[in-house]
């Protein structure tokens, strides 16, 4: 997957208020991938269909800042022994959504549409006369099933291309976790969906961690937390340097810049409602 270098990508991620205007309102990256004809190869700057990716690309990319932070926030809250498996997928989903957001601010994007894999990369970078590529088929680097497993499988194809922009603290975000592409993933699939290794992950964390030290998690969670908050990191990092301003959270609640919004929706208390629920009756039987 071919990604713009760090000037274009300045320059795809500041589109004109003109053109921004002229998209109207949000609208789904895969409803308008669906509708585009399929002998449409390309979307070229200028023309309506390259504005309406671009400016609904750049308004998901605060979306997926925002749930990157918040879902890792709320992992914090799981970390006891019954949900600290779920605190894992979640620490999945956020690093998940961050590298999204670095793909999308470098013209990349991994879509599912319609059951296949939409592939869009970028075909000519230079400001002014920008072209995106769609693949609707098109294999992953290393011929991987499974959408999440395609997707980091481009993902780390592609990220070399920005890491000379990456500072070097956060440069093993766009490594594979323990050099395995699919390590991600594969832990996400064993403890959501073998009760066995789930287990044995809960029991882990309650004979090892410390509630007053977060660096006494061990074994994969451990190095699910770390993957995750260098891909946030990161993710946050370019979209500054790329002084990336959307109107993508508009709606939440709360105004302010992007960033006030994040600190708001991730600092904010969970409703208490344990004792409106069922949960008394649950844990009597």
């Amino acid at each position: 997957m071919r990604l713009l270098d760090l000037p274009q990508a300045e320059h795809f991620c500041n589109p004109t208020p003109a053109d921004v205007a002229a998209v109207g309102v949000p609208q789904s990256l895969r409803a308008f991938h669906l509708s585009i004809a399929p002998s449409v190869t390309q979307l070229t700057e200028g023309q309506t269909n390259f504005k309406v990716h671009q400016v609904n690309m750049l308004w998901d990319i605060d979306r997926w800042l925002l749930f990157s932070v918040t879902h890792y926030r709320r992992a914090m809250d799981m970390l006891v022994p019954a949900s600290a498996p779920w605190a894992q997928v979640t620490l999945y989903y956020a690093s998940f959504f961050a590298a999204n957001a670095i793909l999308g601010m470098f013209g990349g994007w991994v879509g599912q549409v319609k059951g296949s894999i939409r592939i869009v990369e970028v075909a000519h970078g230079a400001p002014g006369a920008q072209q995106l590529k769609i693949h609707r088929r098109l294999d992953s680097p290393n011929k991987l099933g499974g959408s999440h497993q395609k997707f980091w499988d481009f993902f780390y194809d592609a990220a070399p291309q920005v890491s000379a922009w990456a500072p070097i603290r956060l440069a093993s975000a766009l490594q594979p976790v323990n050099g395995i592409v699919t390590w991600q993933i594969g832990e996400r699939n064993d403890v959501n969906y073998d009760m066995y290794h789930a287990w044995n992950t809960a029991k882990l964390f309650n004979g090892q961690f410390r509630p007053d030290r977060l660096s006494s998690l061990s074994g994969p969670l451990q190095l699910q937390l770390e993957a995750t908050e260098t891909l946030i990191k990161l993710a946050l990092h370019f979209a500054s340097e790329l002084e990336l301003s959307t109107m993508g959270l508009d709606g939440s609640g709360h105004p302010g810049t992007a960033s006030q919004v994040r600190r708001k929706l991730g600092s904010q208390r969970p409703p208490q409602l344990v004792m409106q629920s069922e949960f008394q009756e649950l844990i009597a039987q």
